[in-house]
């Protein structure tokens, strides 16, 4: 199983407030998505082709492509806006029979991609930045920033022979996120 690394943000509040959406929009949405060659991070067992919990990067559309599967409407517009001026992923997700379908605003930030790994290689990184185990976890980007300005971790990735890591995990740690309050999160 995979282990992915990736940037997200709980804290900060958002102005949007998800909204449901039709199947016939989510058919829209897909068709308009895969038409385009968009990426989907579909959910574990859900079908590429026709997912319905899924995220997408918000800026992979314009907003006159997103929301023309919407007819335009208001609240749509809300969640796509708010999403891509914050460099957000959008979130399409059905919890259940009685559940309606949703879009929102995703807590993962799209500004740059997921580092996934083999558990090996997972557990190598996590012991290189001093945890000792590879259990799901998350730690502040400031957090990471001031432990790979530390020689000895860098040190410990390269006695570890991982150090193009060390370099992927410095260009998500000193990442530009606005006034979000963002946290490298990993889990498998």
């Amino acid at each position: 199983m995979l282990v992915t690394f990736r940037i997200k943000d709980t804290a900060t509040r958002l102005s949007s407030e998800p909204a449901a959406i039709t199947s016939i929009e989510l058919a829209a949405l897909t068709r308009k998505l895969h038409s385009h060659d968009v990426g989907l991070d579909v959910d574990p067992g859900e079908f590429e082709a026709a997912p319905i919990n899924f995220e997408i990067n918000a800026n992979s559309l314009s907003m006159a492509n997103f929301t023309s599967c919407f007819d335009h409407r208001a609240e749509i517009i809300e969640i796509v806006e708010e999403a891509q001026f914050l460099g957000r992923m959008l979130r399409v997700q059905h919890l259940g029979r009685a559940a309606p379908i949703t879009i929102e605003v995703s807590e993962h930030i799209a500004l740059v991609r997921d580092l996934m790994m083999g558990p090996d290689l997972a557990a190598k990184v996590l012991y290189a930045l001093g945890r000792d185990n590879a259990d799901p976890g998350e730690l502040t980007l400031e957090s990471l920033r001031t432990l790979l300005q530390d020689h000895r971790i860098y040190e410990a990735f390269c006695a570890a022979k991982i150090s193009p890591i060390y370099d992927s995990l410095t260009f998500l740690a000193f990442t530009d996120c606005g006034e979000q309050v963002p946290v490298l999160e990993w889990n498998s």
